[in-house]
Formats: structure tokens, sequence, C-alpha cells
């Protein structure tokens, strides 16, 4: 025996879709008292989605409000250690789409004053719908926005009902559709929807079109290999007549589908009320009265036989509830889902741009950089000494000047070793007083005129003693700085002995080899490299999938905001292990560009 889940015990899983599943439960109550219902949870991995869980709720509120014959009664909203549950009223009966598919399996064509009666009947309780009001009497403007034949189911009692109103927007919610999102199912989309228009009670209207030309012709009014050739035939091009596929379609109810379908929504009926009216109007041209008891039959004729619970119903039902009960999100249901169909993708681009000109703007771009950096690089690297500023060149002697004295003097007897040692560097003239900067040529010519081959020796001049640096201190301004000392080639003489040298007088130093006092090089650094550009990719995958691009994992479906992306192609690839899909597909972002990949799974 099992722990009911509050007071529902569940019997067997009736549908899953791309939110929630949905349960047939026994409701059980005092003195033995017993219903059945149904009880839509929402999928496990989106009960820690809150805009998933908000959506859930939404419906819940929405669906409360409405009590129509021909609407799916709401009778409970619940919550289980973290699982919400919607409990509703049980239609024992097929929906549209399972009498369709049952029609093509024996080959018949559906009876045009039944599916005329059902469509009808939705047309009322959509009605109902849009004209709710809320407490104040304020109109809500409800719009379904998902009628299809899914969402339509006859019951054995002889009532059409609408389902499902869980993406069902009031003018007046708080919530909101993200941009670029397209919720419902294409083929039964108006024009306006699928623009992104603001949407009224004519979508319903359009919708019902659509699904009543289904059920007459045995096939959608527009059909396409994919959802992108799909739009663009609901965009530009004209149904199929429906007397070239059902020659006995009477010439009203062409009328009525026409009006219906119209691609201006001025053109469109304005309510549901409206098109209503114009079907039993039909029926009544017609000479038919459909009662009950005829839908009825027609319900019991074309309804699935519904499989006897085995052991392994109950066992998947017994660790459901004991999951729901006891351990948070339970997992979903092994083996009962419905059988997964191929998926078809989407991918909704904006108006393609010319990108050829971008392109080879940037390649000019990157290579104007490279060559003009890689140019201001080499250029900086060999620039003479000259080129430097005059302060950090006059910075530079004077570093020098001081750092030479601090050297031994060579010894007489030396030798060629000495002599080898001086002939390394260039006699440099470095005045004792820092010359201001008007008389920075002229010291720059005392030392041009310094012979280009140093002599063996140089001739000495009286300088400190060798532990004592010479101090140069700064003249003042105003004096004028005395002749340099030109130092002539002569040849080598003995050094003379070490004496104290007058402040004012200049001396004549070796400069020294670059290995032994260089000034390092400034480094310029390479110019960064410019920004990729860059585009969105928004995705809508239907149930869910989780999602890797180029190899790297982005998270699970769905995502709180679109990926930024480089310009150019990109390997997109979903995964979900519920339904045991494995999918890639490739997608092309541009440049501040917007590329939406929409997949339905479980189709």
């Amino acid at each position: 025996m099992t722990t009911p889940i509050g007071k529902y015990k569940l019997l067997r899983l009736i549908a899953s879709g791309g939110m929630a599943e949905v349960y047939l439960a026994r409701q059980a109550g005092a003195a033995g008292f017993e219903k059945l219902v149904c009880l839509k949870r929402i999928l496990p991995h989106l009960a820690r989605d809150r805009q998933f869980v908000e959506m859930f709720l939404n419906e819940a509120r929405l669906a409360a409000r409405l009590d129509h014959p021909n609407i799916v009664s709401i009778y409970d909203l619940g919550e289980a250690n973290g699982n919400y549950f919607i409990a509703m009223e049980f239609i024992d009966g097929p929906s549209l789409r399972a009498v369709a598919k049952r029609a093509r399996e024996r080959g018949e064509r559906l009876p045009i004053a039944e599916m005329v009666k059902i469509v009808s009947m939705a047309a009322g309780g959509l009605h109902y719908a849009h004209d709710l009001a809320d407490a104040e009497g304020k109109p809500l403007g409800l719009v379904h926005r998902d009628i299809s034949p899914d969402n339509i189911l006859v019951h054995r009692n002889g009532m059409a009902k609408v389902v499902d109103f869980g993406i069902a927007k009031a003018a007046n919610s708080s919530g909101r559709t993200r941009t670029g999102a397209l919720k419902g199912k294409v083929a039964y989309m108006p024009p306006e929807q699928l623009r992104g228009d603001p949407l009224d009670r004519r979508a319903d209207v359009f919708a019902l079109g659509v699904v009543l030309y289904e059920m007459i012709a045995g096939r959608r009014p527009w059909e396409g290999d994919s959802d992108v050739s799909l739009i663009g035939q609901i965009m530009t091009e004209e149904p199929k007549p429906l007397s070239t596929l059902r020659p006995d379609a009477p010439a009203g109810l062409t009328a009525v589908l026409d009006r219906a379908l119209a691609k201006d929504r001025e053109a469109r009926y304005s309510s549901c009320h409206d098109l209503q009216a114009d079907l039993e109007a039909l029926l009544v041209s017609l000479g038919k009265t459909i009662t009950a008891a005829r839908v009825s039959d027609f319900a019991k004729a074309y309804e699935e036989p519904v499989p006897s619970p085995d052991e392994s119903t109950g066992a998947a039902m017994k660790a459901l509830e004991v999951e729901m009960n006891l351990s948070g999100p339970a997992a979903a249901v092994a083996g009962r889902r419905a059988p997964p169909r191929e998926p078809r993708t989407t991918v909704l681009p904006p108006p393609a741009p010319n990108r050829h000109g971008f392109a080879y703007g940037a390649i000019a771009f990157l290579c104007v950089a490279a060559i003009g950096g890689s140019g201001g690089y080499l250029i900086l690297q060999h620039s003479p000494r000259l080129a430097e500023p005059a302060a950090e060149r006059v910075a530079s002697q004077v570093e020098m000047a001081a750092t030479v004295p601090t050297m031994t003097p060579p010894a007489a007897d030396a030798g060629p070793s000495a002599q080898g040692v001086l002939a390394q560097a260039a006699a440099v003239a470095v005045p004792a007083a820092v010359p201001p900067p008007a008389a920075l040529p002229a010291a720059t010519a005392a030392v041009s005129a310094a012979p280009a081959t140093p002599p063996a020796a140089t001739a000495a001049v009286p300088a400190a003693p060798p532990p004592a640096p010479v101090a140069v201190p700064p003249s003042p301004p105003a004096a004028p700085p005395p002749a340099p000392v030109a130092v002539p080639s002569a040849p080598a003489v003995p050094p003379a002995a070490p004496t104290s040298a007058p402040e004012s007088q200049q001396v004549v130093v070796a400069k020294p080899s670059p290995s032994l006092h260089a000034k390092p090089k400034r480094s310029i650094p390479p110019p960064a490299p410019p920004l990729a550009a860059r585009g969105e990719l928004v995705l809508l995958i239907r149930p869910w999938a989780k999602v890797e691009v180029d190899g790297q994992d982005v998270g699970v479906t769905p995502l709180n905001e679109p990926l930024m992306l480089a310009e150019g192609e990109h390997i997109v690839r979903l995964v979900n292990t519920d339904l045991g899909k494995d999918i890639t597909r490739t997608v092309h972002i541009t440049a501040s560009g917007r590329e939406v990949l929409k997949e339905i799974l479980d189709e």
C-alpha cells in the first residue's frame, strides 16, 4: 500500500508533455467517497526553474477562474515536498489529435457535421475565457495562444473541452514573454503571432480555423519540411482550397474557413462568438442536428484503447508517490513516455546583412594595425641615441662620468693589456657643470670631433683619487659653460700622479663599453588585438536539454539569458537523457545579431 500524495493516489500515466506529466489519480474522501481526477505535475528538471514554476502556477490561477461546460475544470492546487501539482477534471475521451490519428489508420474521413459541432463548442468555451473579468469587472484580455488538436478533448458524455491554459496570457499579467520566444505550435499560429505583434482573441480564432480545416481535409492548410519553411508559407501563401481536398464540403464551410484563416486579422472574425454563430448556422442550413448523444458516439468510436494496469505500472506509481512525498522532486517515470518523434529544428535569424564589406574592412584594419605596430616598434628599437630627449641624454652622460673614476688607473708597466682596455672606449668630454639645453649643441659638437678610432693611450687628466667618486655640482644657470678640453691624438705617456682637480675643470673620461654600463632599452608592448565581434544565441528547447557549445558545457535549458558567442559558425550539442536524445546542430552567429535555435525533442 503506497502513501497517497495528499488525498490523491496515482493510478497510471496519461500523457507527458514539454512542461508536465498528467496522471490518472483517485481522490479519496470520507465514508468511502472516491472520484477520478487528473493530476498534472511539473516535470522534475523544471521544478527548480522559477520561471517554469511561475508559469505552471499561473495556469492554475487562471484556469481556476474559468467555469464553463466547454473548459476543463480545476479542482485543486497542491504541493508535496517541493512538487507542485494541479488536480483537474478527468476527461474520459480522446483528443482531436488522437481522433485524426485513428481516422488515418482506418483510412476514413471524419464526418463534417460532428467536427463542425465539436469546434463550435470549443469556440464557445474560448469566448467565455476571452470575456473573463476580474473582481472589479475589468476584462482580463485572456488569450489561450496554444489552441491545437491536442488541447481539444471530446468527452464520452458528448461535451468538447478546451484544456491546457499553460501559456495563456492575460493582458494585465505581470509575466513577460522573452523576446524572440515563440510560445505555442507554429502550424497554428497567426501571422501576427509569428511577427511578435501583441495578440488578442482573434489569434485563437485563427487557430480554431486551422484545427477545423485539418480535421475536415485530413491535412493542415500549410505544411513544410521545417518550421522555417512553414512560417514562410503562413506569412505569404494561401491554403489549398478545401473543395479540392474534400469535394463533399459545403460552400458555407469553405466561406467560414476563408474568413477564419484570413492573414489580416481585421478581415477575420472579431471573436469566437461570431465564429460559433456561423458554425451553428451552417449546421442548420445542412439540416443537421448534432446532439450530445451523437457526439458521445463519435468519441467512443475514435477513442484509443487504454492499456490495462500491470505490475510494472503499479511499481512505477508507487515509486513516484514515495519520491514525491519523501525525497523532493521525483525523477521521470521510466518507460512511460510517449514514443519520441524526430525533433524539429527552428532557426529564426534576422534578415541576413551583406557581411562581405564588414569582413573586408575588418581584415584591412587588422593588417594596417599589425604593420603600423611592427614598424613603430622597430623604429623605436633602432633609433640613434641623439634622438633621445635632451634631459635623458645629459643624465646618461653624468651617470657615466660619476662611475668611471671608481676604476683603478692602469699601471705604467701595464703594457699592451692596459692599452687594449683603454682602446675599447671612446673619449667623451663631460662638463663638470651641466649646460643648459641651449648649450647642448656645443657639447655635442665636441663629442663629434673626437677621432673615430681611439689612440692606444688617452692623455691623462688629473682626476680624483680612485676611492672617491668625482663630485659634479651644478653651476648657476647664468654662468656660461667653460670651453671643452680637446684631446688630440698623442703617443702613450706615463700617467701622472693623482692630484685633486678643481671643480671648474672638465674631466675627460673613457666611455665605458655597452656591456659594462648599457642603458636598458625601452620595450614597446605589441598592440592589443581587436575585440572579436559577438552575437547572441537564444535556445528554445522543449522539454529540456544539456547544452554544449564547441565542446564546452554551458548548462541545462532553460538558460537565464542568451549565449554571447563570437561571430562565425559554432557546434551546439543537445542531450536529453530522459528521451534518449543526443543531437548536434550548427549555428552561424553574426556580429551584433541574434540567432534563435528551437528544438522540440518530445515530438
